[in-house]
Parts: structure tokens; C-alpha cells; sequence
């Protein structure tokens, strides 16, 4: 009988510890949610300095065809004067959790922006990997897929 009660006892603790979990991935979804708005925004402002102290030193980006390599590319990026952005909206996250200091985001971003003269496609779906490290979430991955016509 105590061998009845200690398994019911040990499975409460178990399924009351996954609900905890959850509810702190919920807390950090939301708090990388507005990190990665804050990305668009610096994106669409000239900002580097907002999420300069979000990116690794080996953070890669991909978008539009090119690829920035470390964090300092990535910045430069980020205040180019040859992209204008006139309007973003992000939409549809969705979080696969690789363990408890790693997710996997993905969202749809629509856009109005023009980059070197060349009218970017104005739906992506985009995947950023965050990363806790030393306390801190980082950006360490993010790339975008055209979704015209999805």
C-alpha cells in the first residue's frame, strides 16, 4: 500500500512539475516574442544598439538572399542606410523547445521595406534559434523564407 501511495505521490509531483515548466516557457515566449519585435523595430529604426547586447558574437542572419556572419555584420546591417522600412507586422509565433535554455521560433512577418532599391518580399516566414546564455536570451540564428502567394 505505501508503494501505491508513494508512486500516485511521486506521479502528482511529476505531472505538477511539467505545468511549471509550461507555464515558464509561457513567460519566456512572451518575453523572446517582444525581443524579436524589438529586432523589426531597431531593423526598421536604424537601431543597432537595441539589440546589440541580444546578438553572439557568432550570430548568423539570413534574409533577402544574403547571409551575415557574427555579430558585428549583423549590426552593420541593421543601420544600413539603403533599406527603408516603412511598415512590419509579426504574426503566428509558434516555439519548439529544445531543452530548457533553447527554442526554436517561427512567425510570420509581412513588410514594406526596400533594400538597396529592391522591394523585399512583402511575407516571410521567419525561424530564429534563442539561446539562454549566461542568464541572458540571445539571438544566435535567424532566417527568412519568401512566402508570396501563401
Amino acid at each position: 500500500m505505501l508503494r501505491i501511495a508513494l508512486t500516485a505521490l511521486s506521479f502528482a509531483l511529476l505531472l505538477s512539475g511539467v505545468q511549471l515548466y509550461s507555464q515558464t516557457n509561457a513567460a519566456a515566449e512572451t518575453a523572446l516574442q517582444s525581443k524579436e519585435q524589438t529586432g523589426w523595430q531597431a531593423w526598421k529604426d536604424h537601431d543597432a544598439k537595441s539589440v546589440e547586447d541580444m546578438t553572439p558574437e557568432n550570430a548568423v542572419n539570413i534574409a533577402d538572399g544574403t547571409v551575415a556572419k557574427g555579430k558585428q555584420q549583423i549590426l552593420k546591417t541593421m543601420v544600413d542606410p539603403g533599406c527603408t522600412v516603412n511598415s512590419f507586422s509579426l504574426s503566428d509565433f509558434s516555439y519548439l523547445w529544445l531543452d530548457k535554455n533553447t527554442t526554436v521560433m517561427t512567425y510570420t512577418a509581412t513588410q514594406d521595406a526596400t533594400c538597396g532599391g529592391k522591394k523585399q518580399a512583402g511575407k516571410v516566414i521567419a525561424t530564429s534559434v534563442w539561446q539562454k546564455q549566461n542568464g541572458k536570451w540571445m539571438s544566435a540564428f535567424h532566417q527568412e523564407t519568401t512566402a508570396e502567394g501563401m
